[in-house]
């Protein structure tokens, strides 16, 4: 077989170093190689009768079912595997082949293996089966993760159809398992990564939408814990079978709805949560292009969460009256994953801009620029704020964040924050191509300051760190090492205070989200370190000079004779003027000629 199929085949991918099969199982663990050896060890994993909970903490016990003795004590949650050495356990069948195990990606990719359940067939038992945790992984899903990303039917719908139509949801359930399980620390995540994986490589996934909705979910899941290469691998099977029911059309939604009005929203969500979900991986991947950039469907937008929630679904506006709506002959508040979805059409035209092999004109600047001014200009008030009467709005809180993210990336090359050599040790740091300048000017820094400052604003609402998307991880490094450019080049000494305080707040965001995922662990550490250096935390600052602030926000005051009097910058009730509208900052006093 060659070995491409076997690498773009996602049957033969499990990355070992975040994945393991249950030690019972009695499988040949591949140990993990380095780069210049190319023969493949082998060790065996001797089973034992211990529950999942005990084996993890290395501590005896005493096999008790249901519920050992030292998970009573501890009130755990107590799951025994099958044994393959008999008694009380059934044999497992199947093995695997060695042209099955093969280094490439993120690491070894192991083959399927399946054994035997309680079905008579011997096939893969379900989720629910294998772990019975009473809804509570369920529920953290939507506690934690669902509201950054909803597109999957509402809690109250998909516990409906799980009770009705259960085998409809049964690959889908067990991605929501795995990702709950995340927030829940224990010893059952990579059972159920393993029950996921085995669900959606498996050559009976039906090709319809929940299907779709499933390998989208996982791979934002195994993104976010910093599996680039695989995740793209799971994105583009959900994009494969999206493109081949017809999911970028607008009849899918009504063909497929079963006279079930939220179903059809789900169905429009998903196809625009794909299109997103692939600009935003090309955009922290710093790809020039993306699969779906010039296949944007037909499918009318998404209605108010609200609105979703509570089955009052309105008639779906088109993508067409939005771009339109400057005609309109009243302000027309569109749902918030409709901005989410012009955010990420920006994203889509910016990325082959950046990767210009002399960078972009400076007309194609202004242009582009165009697009951010367009977005804030006609973004209403009650959008702007983020913040709702039910607390942070997490669809907005992304787009706002992805936005400005983009804005920063377009302006930081032409502006007075350098990128320094050690930023490159960051995974989420551009490539040098993207980092080029034609010219240097500050009005490109103000913009820069700009856009760094509403970012970091955003991680001060009040929300816990955790129920925002995952995927916020490379946009709070790209911010945090901005910002130490801005301590080091433009900054005066209170100017500096102000600055390192906001990169506390950024860093201390990354913390919060690495104790999940493995993207913001990693970055964590790539960032402190950059940090640490830039700034000479251990050896202290050089002296600096007093900037020119304004009192309440932050002042800056370039000095170079470009006739750009200051920034303010957004104070820490949020804004400027404490308005709390965290898109954008205002500009004063400025001349932006030459």
């Amino acid at each position: 077989m060659d070995t491409t199929q076997l690498f773009l085949d996602p049957t033969f991918w499990l990355d070992t170093p975040t994945f393991q099969y249950p030690s019972d199982l009695n499988m040949e663990y591949p140990i993990p190689l380095s780069e210049d050896l190319g023969r493949r060890k082998k060790t065996r994993v001797r089973a034992s009768r211990a529950c999942i909970a005990c084996r993890s903490r290395h501590t005896k016990c005493d096999g008790v079912e249901p519920v050992c003795t030292k998970c009573q004590v501890e009130e755990k949650a107590c799951v025994y595997t099958k044994s393959r050495r008999g008694g009380s356990g059934r044999k497992v069948g199947g093995s695997v082949s060695e042209d099955q195990v093969h280094s490439g990606g993120g690491g070894l990719m192991r083959g399927r293996e399946r054994y035997e359940g309680s079905s008579p067939e011997g096939t893969i038992a379900s989720a629910s089966e294998i772990i019975d945790d009473g809804g509570h992984f369920v529920s953290r899903y939507f506690e934690f993760f669902h509201k950054a990303h909803p597109f999957i039917l509402p809690r109250r719908q998909f516990l409906e159809r799980v009770q009705s139509d259960p085998s409809s949801l049964d690959h889908l359930l067990r991605v929501l398992k795995y990702i709950g399980a995340l927030y829940t620390p224990g010893p059952q995540t990579d059972t159920l990564r393993r029950l996921a994986h085995e669900k959606l490589t498996s050559h009976d996934l039906p090709s319809n939408g929940f299907s779709v909705q499933a390998l989208l979910l996982f791979s934002i899941a195994i993104h976010c814990s910093d599996e680039y290469a695989a995740a793209e691998i799971y994105l583009d099977k959900a994009i494969d079978i999206a493109l081949s029911i017809g999911l970028n059309t607008s009849d899918f939604a009504l063909q497929n709805a079963e006279n079930d009005a939220i179903l059809a929203e789900s169905w429009r969500r998903t196809w625009w949560s794909l299109y997103c979900i692939d600009a935003m991986f090309a955009a922290i991947s710093h790809y020039p292009t993306h699969r779906l950039e010039n296949n944007i469907g037909t499918v009318s937008l998404p209605c108010e969460d609200c609105a979703y929630n509570s089955g009052n679904i309105p008639t779906p506006r088109t993508l067409r009256e939005y771009d339109n709506r400057e005609f309109a002959a009243e302000e027309i508040v569109y749902s918030s994953f409709t901005y989410l979805i012009d955010t990420c059409r920006i994203v889509s035209t910016q990325q082959a801009l950046m990767h210009l092999d002399h960078g972009p004109s400076e007309k194609a600047l202004e242009a582009a620029d165009a697009k951010f001014v367009n977005w804030i200009s006609y973004l209403p008030r009650c959008k702007s704020e983020v913040v709702t009467r039910e607390g942070v709005d997490e669809v907005m809180f992304l787009a706002c964040l992805v936005l400005n993210v983009e804005k920063l990336l377009l302006h930081r090359p032409h502006s007075h924050l350098p990128y320094s050599p050690l930023e490159t040790r960051s995974k989420c740091t551009p490539p040098s191509i993207s980092r080029q300048s034609r010219a240097i000017r500050t009005l490109h820094t103000a913009k820069a300051l700009e856009a760094i400052t509403a970012s970091i604003a955003l991680f001060a609402l009040p929300a816990e760190v955790l129920k925002h998307s995952p995927l916020v991880s490379c946009a709070l490094s790209l911010n945090v090492m901005a910002l130490v450019s801005a301590c080091n080049a433009v900054f005066g000494a209170r100017e500096y205070e102000v600055g390192r305080g906001r990169i506390r707040l950024g860093l201390g965001a990354l913390r919060g989200l690495r104790g999940v995922w493995g993207m913001a662990g990693r970055s964590v550490g790539e960032v402190v370190g950059v940090a640490r250096e830039l700034l000479g935390v251990d050896g202290g600052r050089e002296e600096v000079g007093e900037g020119e602030g304004n009192g309440d926000g932050l002042g800056m005051n370039l000095g170079d004779g470009e006739g750009l009097g200051y920034v303010e910058m957004l104070g820490e009730e949020g804004s400027a003027d404490g308005s709390g509208e965290l898109g954008f900052m205002r500009f004063r006093d400025l001349d932006v000629g030459a």
